[in-house]
């Protein structure tokens, strides 16, 4: 019987993608114990398992957000929930030490969630003009503090696997669309998993 040991680069490759994965692995618990889609490999699994975690956050508050208010996202609130979905998405690539994957989730999560209520091509406006808000504010330090409230609980709700936590973003993120006015429009889609958050209820439609 013979022993084989792989070469320095192998080995070193091989560590990295053990560390990385490790890194990963909070985020793609708090996906799979929720029923949510997860990537396992690819070149563009940390930033769709970002993207998949927003989006959960993101839409479980906007949905709330629609039986609350009975209307719908004025076009003055588009860019408000491109920058929630900003912080979030920052929260969770820093929490899995993968700190330039944001921006791209980012990207494909304000167009996800936004596309409903502006069609898909203002959505992919919107969303490229929040991340480069985004990126220029977080590089200033100039983030609101509301924002980077969002982003930190995001970051916690994900790290503990805590429905109460992941509540509480979603109810972080209700309470900041509220503040910032209501539309009338009638919202169409339906909603799923609900939650009863005693002044709210939150419902998630991205299973």
């Amino acid at each position: 019987m013979s022993v084989v040991y792989p070469n320095d680069k192998i080995a070193s490759r091989w560590a990295g993608a053990l560390e990385a994965r490790l890194r990963q692995a909070p985020l793609e618990n708090f996906l799979r114990s929720r029923g949510q889609k997860w990537v396992l490999a690819g070149d563009a699994r940390v930033t769709d398992n970002i993207a998949c975690g927003c989006i959960y956050l993101v839409d479980g508050a906007l949905n709330a957000f629609m039986l609350e208010s009975r209307g719908t996202l004025t076009i003055s609130q588009h860019p408000l929930l491109g920058q929630i979905a900003c912080a979030v998405s920052h929260g969770l690539a820093t929490l899995i030490r993968e700190p330039n994957a944001w921006r791209i989730a980012a990207l494909v999560s304000t167009a996800r969630v936004l596309s409903p209520y502006s069609g898909l091509d203002a959505a992919a406006h919107i969303a490229a003009a929040a991340a480069r808000d985004y990126s220029a504010a977080l590089n200033a330090g100039t983030r609101s503090g509301e924002v980077v409230q969002i982003g930190d609980a995001a970051s916690f709700a994900v790290e503990s696997n805590d429905e109460e936590r992941a509540l509480h973003v979603m109810k972080l993120i209700l309470r900041r669309l509220s503040s910032a006015g209501a539309g009338t429009l009638a919202d169409s889609r339906p909603p799923s998993l609900t939650y009863d958050l005693s002044a709210a209820t939150i419902n998630s439609s991205s299973t």
